[in-house]
């Protein structure tokens, strides 16, 4: 009797995944403006002409950051994931879907910096990502059991205890952008700050290729 689960290899997952993050990543390229200089004004004129633009700036150097982070961590997490099946195609393209509205988030933000809901949209795409990461991983390590059984269970605690703060400070942030925008601004910067640093299951994983490849020199 043929078996109704689907099992595939993880390589056009992670071939696509990287390809969408290239493009959201050009996508807030274009989003560029530039200064409307003229030889006809001083160095100050100019000067306040290229402040003008900063908003665009500043967000495009958040939302640079933020991509390569969950970039990273999406690496990260394949590395541990020995194969994938359908479910899990479908939780990686609901991951992707609210990585590709960061674009039109950071749109807001940089026309209208100062308003609470180009605040909160912003807060609400972080949010949401975040969500779709941690359902992402909770499948991957805790339901349909994907990843090396020899990550341990520690290492796997603490990947969903650092999305499940992340949802926390995001929730928060979203919260205070209705009356301090640049202070939400601040709270969601922090977000970064927790994704920054997969390497923890990184040396978990490590020591096993290298004992794999320690006893593959053995038998040769």
């Amino acid at each position: 009797m043929a078996s109704n689960t689907f099992f595939i290899s993880t390589t056009r997952l992670e071939n696509f995944s990287d390809g969408v993050f290239a493009i959201v990543l050009t996508l807030l390229a274009f989003q560029f403006k530039v200064p409307k200089f003229s030889s006809d004004q001083n160095l100050m004129q100019n000067f306040n002409e290229l402040l003008n633009i900063a908003p665009y700036l500043l967000g495009f150097i958040f939302s640079f950051f933020f991509i390569a982070v969950f970039w990273v961590n999406h690496h990260h997490l394949y590395h541990a994931v020995k194969e994938t099946n359908a479910a899990l195609l479908w939780y990686n393209i609901y991951f992707l879907f609210w990585i590709t509205m960061l674009p039109f988030a950071i749109a807001m933000v940089g026309d209208h910096p100062l308003v609470p809901l180009a605040a909160i949209s912003l807060g609400f795409v972080l949010f949401m990502s975040s969500i779709a990461a941690y359902l992402l991983l909770r499948y991957s390590y805790v339901k349909s059991k994907l990843v090396d059984e020899t990550l341990s269970n520690d290492s796997i605690e603490s990947g969903l205890s650092k999305n499940m703060l992340a949802i926390l400070i995001t929730f928060f942030g979203i919260l205070i952008a209705f009356k301090w925008v640049y202070i939400s601004y601040c709270v969601y910067f922090a977000v970064l700050i927790i994704y920054v640093n997969p390497l923890k299951m990184e040396k978990r994983i490590r020591p096993t290729w290298r004992k794999l490849e320690k006893q593959t020199k053995n038998s040769l």
